[in-house]
């Protein structure tokens, strides 16, 4: 061969970029593979992470309330937790397993349950370059197992659609809440208890109707003070004739004295001029609480509220007395359930059921449960009398179950709403506003669909109003 043709070969070779295209292709494929390798792994890092997490969590919350109320001993709880630990990891054991927990430790004098789980990571990708060829993936988790006081107010829907069956699964349901929360209670020490407001067109307030007032078909009300002295005096905390003044008497239901027919109570009003208390939990000294006079004298609710109670015998017999009959007020429910439970109203609740003060026990906690099976409707403050009718003021009852909503969670009351076989989208999405939103595993709307599932929503509400806070 000539050196002309040696020469002409060799510069072809040297123009021919083949050889480096798949050259940098490999190492292009070799990167991508490594980058969705590194992503895998990190990801899975990350899942396991969340799965020991929730898991410890749980477990040791779980251990918290099974220590709170008596039902495992001190000596037991780090069976306990690992059991409840591994229950929730959904594995067989501990031992073949990638997952362990390195401590627990059960602190009887500040009386804390806190232990640390680990998952044992094999690394492949990440490893490449590293002197490291597994990972442990970790999580700490504490909580306290001294019970707080707890007030819990219950509010339950008794309309005319609750009739049947669901006024019965609503009753088995509203048991099942009470004996879970009442069962931390012994006879020497009480840390829960329970108020009932069954509402429909109105709330009845049985003990509490020396504070409503018999009131005109206004759309506002100049609500009249409430005396103590005055009360003691009469038997009437405000002065009949100068409220009755101000308005036309036709347009009242009223005994004879001027007093309310009956003890039912619709929403509270705001004023012609002046301060308005309407969606606020000021006592009656600041204002009464109206009767309106639509009101039908054969509206009122049978089953008085409760106020706080400790009493699972009293409560149930509440329960059990609930009748389902007549319209969707539940704003009025809401606002009587606040006021069951907020310390503003302690001198004008009975012996036994006063609310406890936030400012003075830091660890006291309040929670509403507002349950529903249809839509708010009915409304009487802020609607013009004429051409009224019980359940056309869908939007009044849910402009005022809005406004109440935002005021009672920021008094610190955390809200659970239950819409019970609920399929009507605009009161779902007002329950759902409503609710106290939710945080990490803690659910606080429900929407079960059978009596069922409703007797599960108030067993777990109660379980979850026991598991105390995490403290870390």
């Amino acid at each position: 061969m000539g050196t002309g043709k040696l020469n002409t070969l060799f510069a072809n070779f040297r123009r021919d970029e083949g050889g480096n295209f798949m050259m940098i292709f490999a190492f292009a494929t070799a990167a991508i593979f490594l980058t969705v390798g590194l992503a895998v792994e990190f990801s899975h890092s990350i899942n396991m992470k969340t799965r020991v997490t929730n898991s410890l969590d749980a477990a040791t919350l779980a251990t918290a309330r099974a220590l709170s109320i008596g039902e495992i001993t001190e000596d037991q709880a780090d069976d306990y937790l690992e059991a409840v630990f591994i229950a929730n990891l959904g594995v067989d054991d501990l031992g073949s397993s990638d997952f362990a927990i390195e401590n627990i430790t059960i602190n009887p004098v500040d009386k804390t349950v806190s232990a640390r789980a680990v998952y044992d990571q094999d690394l492949k990708f990440i490893s490449i370059g590293a002197a490291v060829d597994h990972q442990e993936v970790g999580s700490n988790s504490a909580a306290t197992y001294g019970i707080s006081d707890i007030e819990v107010a219950m509010v339950l829907d008794t309309t005319g659609s609750m009739g049947g069956s669901k006024i019965t699964a609503l009753k088995d349901a509203a048991e099942i809440g009470v004996e879970e929360l009442l069962s931390v209670n012994t006879p020497t020490d009480v840390k829960v208890r329970i108020s009932l407001i069954p509402y429909s067109y109105a709330v009845n307030t049985g003990p509490l109707a020396q504070y409503v007032y018999a009131d005109f078909k206004e759309k506002k009300s100049d609500a009249p003070f409430y005396s103590n002295e005055l009360f003691d005096d009469t038997g009437v905390g405000y002065d009949i004739d100068a409220f009755q003044e101000t308005g036309n008497m036709d347009d009242m239901y009223a005994n004879d004295d001027g007093t309310p027919i009956d003890d039912c109570a619709t929403d509270r009003k705001a004023p012609n001029s002046g301060t308005s208390y309407q969606y606020s939990d000021a006592n009656p000294s600041y204002g009464m609480l109206p009767r309106d006079s639509r009101l039908h004298t054969d509206w009122c609710p049978s089953a008085a509220l409760m106020p706080l109670s400790s009493n699972e015998s009293a409560l149930k017999t509440r329960i059990n007395s609930l009748n389902a009959s007549g319209w969707t007020a539940g704003h009025i429910g809401l606002q009587w359930a606040w006021y069951t439970l907020s310390h503003d109203w302690y001198d004008y609740m009975p012996s036994g059921s006063k609310p406890g003060d936030p400012a003075v026990d830091d660890d006291l906690q309040k929670y509403v449960i507002l349950m529903t099976d249809g839509e708010f409707n009915t409304a009487y403050a802020d609607v013009k009398k004429k051409n009224w009718s019980a359940g056309s003021q869908g939007s009044k009852s849910r402009t005022h179950t809005e406004n109440l909503c935002d005021n009672v969670k920021g008094d610190q009351i955390k809200i659970f709403t239950i819409g019970f076989q609920l399929y009507d989208s605009t009161a779902l999405a007002m329950l759902k506003d409503c609710a106290t939103p939710d945080d990490g595993e803690v659910t606080y709307h429900y929407e079960p669909e059978t009596g069922e599932e409703l007797k599960e929503t108030y067993e777990n509400i109660a379980r979850t109003i026991q598991s105390l806070r995490l403290i870390q």
